[in-house]
């Protein structure tokens, strides 16, 4: 499955190489990512799960100390994370208290959105299955601007740029309910910074209580057969009517080894882009490879 590089580098190398070569007018911001154990950086030949679709694939095994990267340039470029963001808003939510067991709802407007899975009062696990913007909407302004710049810096999130708070650059959407910095707009993220942000989250980095971080990751569970348990969000954009950022990211448990991954397909001519394409191709690398 390794067929082409392996490098073995310090981690500051390794990043300025795989992440941070691109053209000059791409902004990746990669210097600070934090990974001082990796040795490894192999790429590797995932062409015949993405069956002509262009994407690209991270996986970060911290047991060995080994990225597997599919499509290394794709792989560094950053883009709006679009719902994949959910598990971050997630996690400030339950730990500032918006997102409570003992207050289980949020209230529902009474609108009614083009997805019916939203039009009612909403509890967190609901809402992030149903990936329900105008929830986690609520959970972002509840929070604030500070607290959310805050965790962002904390955890070293793609550009970090909430600017647009509101969502106004997505010029696909109007319903301000609908619409924030997360969804194409000024918040972007590569998708190998994304392993890195699952990776703080899921092995306690951030300071999290433990408890939230076990309530976000049932809510994250997506398949649970063969000796595996995976987790993970999916995530989509639109932009001039056309699917953008179409992503699955997340981790996987198998042999008491957890492997956290990111997959995001970038093919926006393509009418049958998904997120749940992404999420399908994710899957069977997993059930094939690993």
């Amino acid at each position: 499955m390794r067929k082409i590089f392996t490098f073995l580098l310090l981690v500051t190398a390794v990043f300025q190489t795989a992440c941070c070569t691109l053209n000059a007018n791409e902004e990746t911001d990669c210097s600070k990512l934090e990974r001082e154990t990796i040795k490894t950086v192999a790429e590797i030949d995932l062409s015949k799960y993405f069956d002509g679709f262009n994407g690209c694939a991270v996986f970060y095994n911290p047991q060995k100390s080994e990225y597997l990267v599919y499509n290394k340039k794709l792989s560094a470029h950053q883009s709006s994370p679009c719902s994949t963001f959910k598990i971050v808003s997630s996690l400030i939510g339950l730990e500032n208290g918006t997102i409570t067991p003992s207050n289980p709802s949020l209230k529902w407007s009474g609108e009614k959105y083009w997805n019916d899975n939203w039009n009612r009062d909403t509890d967190f696990e609901h809402a992030f299955k149903t990936s329900c913007v105008w929830y986690f909407r609520k959970v972002i302004d509840i929070s604030g601007k500070s607290a959310v710049a805050e965790t962002l810096e904390k955890l070293n999130y793609g550009n970090r740029d909430i600017s647009d708070w509101e969502g106004k650059l997505n010029t696909n959407e109007t319903n301000p309910d609908l619409t924030g910095f997360w969804i194409e707009s000024s918040l972007k993220i590569s998708p190998w910074q994304q392993t890195d942000i699952l990776y703080k989250i899921f092995t306690g980095k951030t300071g999290a209580d433990k408890k939230n971080i076990d309530i976000l990751k049932k809510a994250m569970l997506a398949e649970d057969k063969n000796r595996t348990k995976i987790y993970g969000k999916t995530g989509l954009g639109v932009k001039d009517g056309k699917r953008v950022d179409a992503w699955f990211v997340g981790m996987f448990e198998k042999n008491n080894n957890t492997t956290y991954f990111a997959v995001r397909l970038d093919d926006p001519d393509k009418k049958d882009v998904s997120s749940q394409k992404a999420k399908e191709i994710a899957i069977n690398i997993i059930n094939n490879n690993f």
